[in-house]
């Protein structure tokens, strides 16, 4: 590998992992990071919590993972007071943000939790989300269609999604419950930020769209792509661990009718 590549560095903002990390979720930056790092790519990390602002200007990608109710109202009026504006902007502005069940969930308008309070959210994605504790949780392997890649993960909620008419879905389902259950949708985008219910973590679950992000991330700040970096230096990743783990989960297969 040609060292000029080492040059390339991106910075990623951990949105309160001491609070929003059920199911590890974290492994979603840890993984992004050493995936960069096969490109030559070096990844900064940096939290933001409760009280921080997040420079907008010096962040390249934004993570924030799960959480129960209990954490949700913990953060949620940070969120709207001193995040809502700069995440906004960084939407806008085609800056990525992964976020994850509880943490997306904070992204939509607002969630109804299930004592009946209203938790606002920041409205980066047109929706909201009922806990309706009467009806069985959403628990299970899952698979949705994104584009041409099938997305596959682990879900485990027992809020519901429901997305308004313009809101675009991150994916259709193929297995497992989504949003709601109902109406096949998965998660959510808007530009260049995504929500997902998919665990796992997500990330090293599904390598090419980790590389989607990380190629997204490069455009952003240095108008290349991967496919530029990879043939400037000669890079040749062996995918076969993470193919092979995707193969493992055999009742999504099963389902599907076809590799995963």
């Amino acid at each position: 590998m040609n060292n000029n590549s080492l040059k390339l560095k991106l910075k990623a903002v951990d949105l309160y992992p001491e609070i929003m990390n059920i199911y590890g979720d974290r492994g979603n930056i840890l993984y992004f990071k050493y995936r960069a790092s096969l490109y030559g790519i070096n990844v900064d990390i940096k939290s933001s919590t409760i009280g921080e602002k997040i420079d907008i200007n010096k962040t390249d990608i934004m993570f924030i993972g799960g959480g129960q109710d209990s954490e949700q109202a913990l953060i949620y009026k940070d969120l709207t007071i001193n995040k809502k504006n700069e995440l906004k902007d960084a939407k806008d502005a085609g800056k990525i943000m992964l976020s994850i069940c509880g943490g997306y969930q904070l992204l939509l308008n607002y969630y109804k939790a299930a004592d009946n309070k209203i938790i606002e959210g920041i409205s980066i994605f047109s929706g909201h989300t009922i806990a309706e504790p009467e009806k069985p949780r959403l628990t299970g392997n899952i698979a949705s269609i994104f584009g041409d890649i099938i997305i596959v993960g682990f879900e485990n909620h027992g809020g519901r999604t429901y997305l308004s008419e313009s809101q675009q879905s991150f994916g259709k389902v193929l297995a497992g419950y989504g949003n709601n259950g109902a109406d096949k949708s998965e998660g959510a985008v808007a530009n260049n930020f995504y929500g997902t219910y998919m665990h796992g973590s997500i990330l090293p679950k599904n390598f090419i769209f980790c590389d989607m992000l990380i190629d997204t991330a490069v455009k952003n700040k240095y108008k290349i792509g991967l496919d530029d970096i990879t043939a400037k230096n000669n890079i040749n990743i062996d995918n076969n661990f993470e193919i092979n783990a995707r193969k493992d989960i055999k009742d999504l297969q099963k389902i599907i009718g076809k590799t995963i």
